[in-house]
């Protein structure tokens, strides 16, 4: 008989609590026993109502927030701090207003200490993927918030990650261009296939772009369902079942909050 071997999960959260100090000296439970489990390659979304943890939770892995308690697992490696190997993008741009495109999305490389070329060579292949090379000279206040979105996007895989871990990328974009940076996204995934997580409070977001949604219940965090999307891709909205599930994932998110 073959032996079993047990997969590790890429990313892995165990029973993870986090509470923050207030200034009066309470504390606030932001997250409770939240245990969580990624697998490679995998795009999942983790869908809760504001103010649920899902944002920290995120911060967590990424190493820039710390646990109170419980295990934050990297390939079965206790997370200490950031590493390169997670690359994050958050709601706002945060791109340097000084430096060009080119230049915000060439940090990493810079940092790592390659030179100009070859740190302008990697800048463009992003900027190509995402649709921006023709804007590399531009300064961010020049471009439109989709575009700068896309630069973000563009910095955080030049670094070439294993994972990009996505805080609300699109939340401050208008419904259109949401919609066309979702397939944008994607499209780039589906190219490189990172491990990619993705938090969000649309019910509608989760369902097209994830291959599962973890459901975290309102303050404090904790995990109320994971589900499996069926739906193959490319995805429309249109197809059968779709509005059946996003309906019923809407219903679960209310009874939670009754």
């Amino acid at each position: 008989m073959a032996e079993v071997v047990e997969m590790t999960a890429l990313i892995e959260t165990k029973n993870l609590h986090k509470e923050f100090v207030l200034d009066g000296g309470g504390r606030l439970e932001a997250i409770a026993d939240a245990s969580i489990a990624i697998n490679d390659k995998e795009f999942v979304c983790l869908l809760g109502p504001s103010g649920c943890g899902k944002s920290t939770w995120l911060r967590i892995v990424a190493g820039l927030e710390s646990a109170t308690a419980g295990e934050v697992l990297y390939k079965g490696a206790p997370v200490t701090g950031p590493g390169k190997e997670r690359g994050m993008v958050f709601q706002e741009y945060s791109l340097l207003p000084w430096r060009t495109v080119a230049d915000n999305v060439s940090l990493g490389p810079e940092f790592a200490g390659m030179d100009a070329k070859s740190r302008r060579d990697i800048a463009m292949d992003y900027l190509a993927r995402v649709g921006l090379e023709k804007f590399a000279d531009a300064k961010p206040h020049e471009l439109s918030g989709g575009m700068r979105q896309r630069a973000a996007i563009a910095r955080a895989l030049a670094n070439n990650p294993e994972v990009l871990l996505m805080d609300e990328p699109f939340g401050a974009l208008d419904a259109h261009t949401r919609v066309l940076l979702q397939r944008e996204l994607l499209r780039i995934w589906e190219q490189d296939r990172k491990t990619v997580v993705f938090v969000t409070h649309s019910v509608d977001e989760a369902l097209y772009l994830a291959d599962r949604i973890v459901v975290m219940t309102a303050h404090p965090g904790r995990v109320l369902e994971e589900i499996d999307v069926p739906f193959e891709r490319p995805r429309s909205r249109a197809t059968k079942g779709y509005g059946e599930m996003a309906e019923r994932i809407l219903e679960l998110l209310e009874q939670n909050e009754k």
